[in-house]
């Protein structure tokens, strides 16, 4: 029996059947266009695809004779191994160890930054949905194809062997193709005391989302499921890295609100196939001790089990960054947590320690995201923040900044530094008295978190509108304001006193002098309006550089007058540390 226009068996009986396959595209949308590596690795998968596309349409449209099809199912199965299955194994191991992972590691640097910074990178995961989505249609269409072969010719074993190995890598790809897209806050405060506490997000979003999967049919199979999410010590954290499937039914210290959230895809475009938990809150479960609680670490831990096509189950669970949960004000928590999230590699070694240095650069763009974000951090729970670019640090700013950490000969910085090199001094009066006190040193950390504080609170919209110079010394000051030709204010930060905000005033004579203002200050009268009405800027008509002070802060209807609140004239004693060349 031979001939064209009939399908056969190994055994000989005849068979008919469509193509079980349908086209593949190459690559062609911009997004995937943009990673010419996926390009160049997904090009060498569909080529070998296409190969075993056209072997088996060969066999399934009838036009292998009886004779010569044993043969040829031995070279679509050498084809499989040889090419198919390696090729696919290396793009793969792209996607997932330096596509996604890269994307992941960038996630945590970005986590302490503005919710601009985290949106902007947020919408990269369109660009890897895209390369998921490609190379998943490849692995679906030869898993069918492998399928219809192990179908139709039973007694040839290795196609099974091969549809197993197959359906292995396409479980693991789909697998860790679930994220984490949306992270915790690196340090949440509890309800109850939140309201108090400069620095809490009073409630925050997080997110599963499935990368590509609409091959597998993820989108619709699981629409609708449930997503159970917990509360986790990172001791249980570190048990699921060996123990995976261990079961989680209750939150850990605290209870968390929403606990489960619904698969969904109607937002595909934009989200995604996820699983979105909104408006997350945490409150006690019991008595706690707030110094205890401020030094352990907790996660989300996501329940997962979602079904896709040919079977597959993907079940486990999803862990979130660690992150800090307060009972009350910590800074030094937060400032640890900052150094945590930007410098620990917690994506690919969660147990790592942090390192005992890190870089310039580096430093000086993690230091300007935490800045960012607590600028636009809510003072109170029902506000929200804006996705707006917020404004950058300069490299004169970062500069400066960096040189108080005390870098080495190779502009490298220890962590220690951050935490405990003195930069500021603050005096503390004793308890129960007005007058008596002492002064303090202040760690870099508690100088450059309470700037940021001082801006939230008093100054932003001064901040956004680029009116405050902020980081330089009273030296540069000075050398600045020299070069302006007409009577100029320069607002910057002190770096000796602590919490304390500098006005430096150029006048007609050229004489220039400091004046300082505190919390206290600035929270019962605006620096905008001091700036306006207070008699010692009478003739100053500028903000350094060149902008018309009147003009920027509406001063057209508010005459200067002779009024009591004066800014004090600044004469401090000389007080000096290792890396400050002036007492400002």
């Amino acid at each position: 029996m031979s001939g064209y226009g009939q399908v056969y068996d190994v055994d000989g009986n005849s068979l008919q059947s469509q193509s079980p396959f349908s086209n593949i595209q190459s690559p062609a949308t911009e997004n995937a266009q943009i990673d010419q590596n996926f390009v160049y690795l997904h090009n060498i998968s569909a080529e070998q695809y296409q190969i075993f596309k056209e072997n088996v349409d060969s066999l399934f449209n009838g036009r292998i004779p009886l004779h010569e099809q044993q043969y040829h199912l031995s070279t679509i199965g050498q084809h499989l191994e040889d090419f198919i299955i390696p090729a696919f194994e290396q793009e793969k191991s792209y996607l997932i160890n330096n596509v996604l992972c890269g994307w992941a590691i960038r996630q945590q640097k970005v986590s302490i930054g503005s919710a601009w910074s985290q949106m902007s990178h947020y919408k990269n995961l369109s660009t890897i949905s895209t390369q998921f989505e490609y190379f998943g249609e490849l692995l679906e269409q030869t898993l069918n194809g492998l399928f219809h072969l192990k179908t139709f010719n039973q007694n040839f074993q290795l196609f099974s062997i091969l549809f197993d190995r197959l359906k292995e890598i396409v479980h693991f790809f789909l697998y860790y193709s679930i994220i984490v897209s949306r992270q915790p806050p690196s340090v949440s405060v509890k309800c109850g005391d939140a309201e108090n506490h400069r620095r809490s997000r009073f409630w925050f979003n997080t997110e599963i989302r499935v990368l590509g999967g609409k091959a597998f049919n993820i989108d619709t199979l699981n629409a609708g499921k449930h997503i159970k999410c917990h509360l986790i010590t990172d001791e249980t954290a570190k048990i699921l890295l060996t123990s995976a499937y261990k079961e989680v039914l209750d939150n850990e210290d605290f209870t968390l609100e929403p606990m489960v959230a619904s698969i969904n895809s109607s937002n595909y475009h934009e989200t995604g196939t996820s699983a979105y938990f909104e408006d997350m809150r945490l409150s006690k479960k019991g008595p706690l001790r707030r110094d205890s609680v401020a030094s352990r670490r907790y996660h989300l831990c996501y329940s997962i089990h979602l079904s896709a096509k040919h079977d597959i189950q993907l079940i486990g669970k999803k862990v979130s960054l660690p992150f800090a949960v307060l009972v009350g004000p910590k800074v030094e928590v937060e400032a640890r947590l900052f150094l945590e999230r930007s410098f620990a590699n917690l994506v690919q070694s969660p147990s790592c320690e942090l390192p005992h240095e890190v870089g310039y650069e580096e430093m000086a763009e993690a230091l300007e995201m935490k800045f960012q974000s607590i600028i636009e951090t809510p003072l109170k729970s029902t506000d929200t923040i804006p996705i707006i670019k917020p404004r950058m640090l300069s490299n004169q700013a970062k500069h400066h900044i960096i040189m108080r950490l005390k870098p080495n000969t190779d502009a490298k910085i220890l962590l220690d530094n951050f935490m405990k090199s003195p930069v500021a001094e603050e005096f503390c009066l004793k308890k129960g008295s007005t007058t008596d006190g002492e002064w303090k040193l202040v760690p870099f950390y508690d100088w450059f978190f309470k700037i940021a504080e001082i801006i939230n609170k008093y100054m932003s919209q001064m901040w956004n509108n680029e009116l405050i110079y902020g980081f330089c010394s009273k030296d540069e000051a000075e050398y600045l304001l020299q070069s302006c030709p007409c009577p100029t204010l320069l607002i910057r930060f002190s770096d000796i006193e602590y919490g304390k905000v500098k006005v430096s005033a150029k006048y007609s004579n050229n004489e220039i002098q400091h004046y300082w203002y505190d919390t206290n200050e600035l929270a019962s009268r605006s620096l905008s309006k001091e700036l306006l009405t207070n008699s010692r800027f009478a003739g100053i008509n500028c903000i350094y550089p060149n902008i018309n002070l009147e003009k920027v802060l509406g001063g057209n209807e508010i005459k200067k007058t002779s009024i009591q609140n004066k800014p004090r004239y600044l004469q401090p004693s000389a007080v000096y540390f290792d890396n400050q060349g002036s007492a400002t």
